[in-house]
Parts: structure tokens; C-alpha cells; sequence
């Protein structure tokens, strides 16, 4: 059985597409799949991971392993603006002088990727309006220095809306499909010719990808679950994720993960109907225990994720106590 700690061998996959593995600079996950697609002008890469010299040295070796040495990377498609995925575009596209391709929203939520001091700032105090101890606070939204692998971004050269077809020539393309809720850009690719799904983490294999609530879009969970819905309602077969093995069949991972998120919506219901909660009564309930305190923020924005799904349905109610979001039941 191999190690899930180390990154598999770059491989072929079939219909021009390669896969190349590139370690990142933690331990969950290990590494991100980024996918190769030959062209007649060159090479499409979807993906990146994060700016280091492991990763940096992966994807050129991938490259090299692949017979790719002599061919330039034209294009790099970035499904999302999270640092493992879009982390190294500043070095690929400065060395290939390849385009930038992202969904229109990263114009958007660029800056707020970019302001690592605003973003702490926001989160210390979302994290004291619900619910986190005043002792806690600088602890649970400490963003910490800007790591080295996550350098500053510029817009993308190109951008995409759900719809639009990426030329790679011979009559092929990928059809872009957005799917919110991961992160606000998130896109999920088509391939024209195969039918093959470039999910990126919007469908993953074995776990569900956070979904983080966001004071710019309004009900980002009602967004995952529609952008799951799309992939469940189009007959979504074999896709090539992010992270992990392939899967199978997208559109039952896809209901999978939607039956956990609902699941989860009923659980807070019931709880909310016993007792006024605030969120952070919820992650100490509903998480495990020891909760490292990156892995408490992301339970935190995710839990208001879902709590705020369910006040705008007006299935709970949100009061404000002193500052603090109290839910509680409508009945």
C-alpha cells in the first residue's frame, strides 16, 4: 500500500491529459494534483499548488518525467484563489510567460486575498461576534506572518463565466462550469472531447471541502449545494480532483456530499430548537476535541456557514446579545 504522505509518480492518464503531484508545505493536505493537457501550441495546466522550492522542483520534474521539457505551458487555468492551487502562478506565468485564467469573480476577491492584515483583522472579529472566548480570540483569528508560498497575485490575464469554452485546439475545449461555495471563483472544467471533469476541490473523494461563510456573497452553502446539484443533474462521470484518487462517478460523490451537508442542517436545527447556541457552542459540539487553531477557524466560518443558511430560510432566528449572534429556535 503506498504512503499518503508521499506524492504518487507523474503518470499519463490517457486523451493527453497527465497528472503531476506537487507536495505542499503542510501536512493536510499532502500534495495537489495538477493536471497537463497537450495541445498543438503546447501545454495547459490546471492548477499550480503552493509557491516553494519542493513544489516548484515537482513540476518541473514532472515535466522533465513526462517528456514535456522542449514544450512551454501556454495556459494556466487556476480552479480557485486558495494558495495551494493559485500559489505558484506568479512563478509559472513569470518563467513560461503564459496567460492567467481565472473565473471573473477572482477580480473581485483578489484584494482580499492579497490584504493578509484586513483578513486577520475581519476574522478576530467575527470570530469575538460568535461566540469565541475574549482569551481565545487572538488565538482562533490569528492569521500569522503571510507565508513565503503565498505570494502576492495580480489579476489573472484572462478571465471566464460559466459557459465559455477554453480552446485547445482540433475541436476541443473545456467548457467551464462555475461552481461556488469552496471559494466565491471556484470553476470546475469540461472536457469537450472526453466528458472528463476537472473538479478541482469543489468534488472531492473522500471528504467534504470547507465552506466558509463570506460578508461579500450572501449564502455561500446555498451556492456549494446548487454547484453540487449541477454536477449531480449533468450525469457527471469520471473526475479528476484536486486532491486525492480519481472518482468514479462526480455526480454520486457529489450527492454524497450533498446528503452530509444536509445531514448536518437537520443536526443544527435540532440542536438550535433545544437550546440558543452560538456558533462556537457548535464547533466545541459538533467537532472533534484539540481542534488545531487554523483547523477552529475553518470549523467556525464553516458552522456560520450553515447557521446563516438556515436564519436566511428562516428556519432559526439570529439575535444579537451584547454584541454576540445568539441563534435560536422560530418555534
Amino acid at each position: 500500500m503506498s504512503d499518503p504522505a508521499i506524492p504518487p509518480t507523474p503518470r499519463s492518464l490517457g486523451n493527453r491529459i497527465h497528472t503531476i503531484a506537487a507536495p505542499l508545505p503542510y501536512r493536510k493536505p499532502p500534495w495537489v494534483n495538477c493536471y497537463v493537457i497537450e495541445t498543438n501550441d503546447g501545454l495547459v495546466l490546471i492548477d499550480c499548488g503552493a509557491d516553494w522550492e519542493k513544489g516548484w522542483g515537482a513540476l518541473l520534474d514532472g515535466l522533465h518525467h513526462l517528456g514535456f521539457d522542449d514544450r512551454p505551458v501556454t495556459d494556466l487555468i487556476v480552479s480557485h484563489l486558495h494558495p495551494d492551487h493559485v500559489g505558484m502562478a506568479p512563478r509559472v506565468v513569470a518563467h513560461w510567460e503564459c496567460r492567467f485564467v481565472m473565473h471573473r469573480v477572482a477580480l473581485k476577491t483578489i484584494p482580499t486575498y492579497n490584504d493578509t492584515e484586513a483578513t486577520e483583522a475581519w476574522m478576530r472579529e467575527f470570530a469575538a461576534n460568535h461566540g469565541v472566548p475574549a482569551d481565545l480570540v487572538p488565538i482562533v483569528g490569528s492569521m500569522g506572518p503571510r507565508p513565503d508560498f503565498m505570494p502576492l497575485l495580480s489579476e489573472p490575464d484572462r478571465v471566464v463565466d460559466e459557459g465559455d469554452v477554453i480552446d485547445l485546439g482540433g475541436a476541443r475545449g473545456l467548457e467551464v462550469l462555475y461552481t461556488p461555495g469552496h471559494d466565491p471563483a471556484h470553476i470546475c472544467l469540461r472536457d469537450t472531447d472526453t466528458a472528463i471533469l476537472f473538479s478541482g476541490d469543489h468534488v472531492l473523494p473522500r471528504i467534504s471541502p470547507v465552506v466558509m461563510y463570506s460578508d461579500i456573497f450572501p449564502d455561500v452553502l446555498s451556492d456549494y449545494m446548487n454547484s453540487l446539484q449541477l454536477v449531480k443533474d449533468l450525469s457527471i462521470g469520471l473526475t479528476y480532483p484536486a486532491h486525492g484518487e480519481i472518482v468514479a462517478q462526480g455526480d454520486l460523490r457529489a450527492h454524497q456530499i450533498l446528503l452530509h451537508h444536509e445531514r448536518r442542517l437537520r443536526e443544527m436545527v435540532q440542536r438550535v430548537e433545544r437550546i440558543d447556541v452560538t456558533a462556537w457552542n457548535l464547533v466545541l459540539d459538533l467537532f472533534r476535541p484539540n481542534l488545531a487553531p487554523q483547523d477552529q477557524r475553518l470549523a467556525l466560518l464553516e458552522t456560520v456557514a450553515h447557521l446563516d443558511h438556515l436564519a436566511l430560510k428562516e428556519e432559526i432566528s439570529e439575535i444579537d446579545h451584547d454584541g454576540v449572534a445568539w441563534y435560536t429556535s422560530r418555534r
